[in-house]
């Protein structure tokens, strides 16, 4: 059989594949087969009844990172049947690693979300993971194909990217257990060449260019009336948006975003979405 590709798929760093794993099946043992797709690999293993999302754990006990959420939201919203494995950061390689993963070839090894699909397949990678969802679970929809998907995917990130002085020193004083709190620290320091306190003296200017990108996103939300991108029914573009939301709100942030120029089209939609947050814990 030859290997699914799938488009965005993120991964984590494996061993050398041999020929033979890049074209199909590697076989390790008489129990266990690996179908891999990097960029696009995949890997199989044995036969289980419900999907399973890699998830990062908080002192909440819940969910709380963006990209995590924006998989959940996913699964919520079509009534998949799931369970979920919290997984520290240091964690992520080890076992991703077992799993037979390969990695990203920029920025971090190892990403959550990933999920193991009931058949036995691994996806990492949030929109890799909506594609998968969609051909499986076609209904309800999550219409990535409407236009409205490109746009977000270009303004979400640029809106959390030019917010991490706010969020980035919040994040492990706010949600982490020590292994990833210690993780996190060293990682992102490193990263950032000085430590999250100094970065967090950027917060207020940070808000100034995040402001901009609140109000597009709020007149994008107008557009069909609301409170969805497309009016009465979320797209997969809408939960991007909510996902990043929830980060705030856990962070405390989310009322200070819907107070500004758009803000308040982003509070409806976060809280037409609420019955798709509720499944927060496991």
């Amino acid at each position: 059989m030859k290997a699914i590709l799938v488009q965005f798929v993120t991964s984590s760093s494996a061993p050398p594949l041999s020929c033979r794993a890049l074209s199909g099946y590697s076989h390790h043992s008489p129990l266990r087969s690996t179908k891999l797709v990097s960029k696009g690999r995949r890997h199989r293993y044995t036969m289980s009844s419900e999907l399973i999302l890699y998830d990062l754990p908080s002192k909440q006990g819940t969910g709380w990172s963006h990209n995590p959420w924006k998989t959940r939201l996913a699964l919520n919203f079509k009534g998949i049947s799931y369970k979920t494995d919290w997984t520290e950061y240091p964690d992520l390689q080890p076992k991703f690693e077992k799993f037979g993963i390969s990695p990203n070839s920029t920025g971090a090894k190892y990403t959550s979300p990933a999920v193991k699909l009931p058949d036995g397949t691994y996806i990492m990678e949030s929109r890799a993971i909506a594609d998968a969802l969609e051909r499986l679970h076609p209904t309800p929809s999550l219409h990535l194909d409407s236009p409205y998907q490109s746009r977000i995917e270009k303004m979400v990130p640029d809106l959390v990217n030019s917010m991490r002085p706010i969020f980035m020193p919040l994040v492990p004083k706010t949600f982490l257990n020590k292994p990833s709190y210690d993780y996190f620290h060293a990682t992102r320091e490193k990263s950032l060449g000085m430590p999250l306190d100094k970065y967090a003296e950027g917060a207020d200017e940070a808000f100034m260019k995040a402001k901009p990108y609140i109000k597009q996103l709020g007149e994008m939300l107008t557009e069909n009336e609301g409170p969805f991108l497309e009016g009465k029914k979320p797209v997969y573009a809408d939960f991007v948006i909510v996902a990043m939301l929830r980060m705030q709100a856990g962070l405390g942030y989310a009322d200070k975003i819907f107070g500004e120029e758009g803000g308040k089209e982003l509070k409806a939609l976060y809280e037409a979405s609420k019955e798709w947050l509720e499944r927060e814990n496991h």
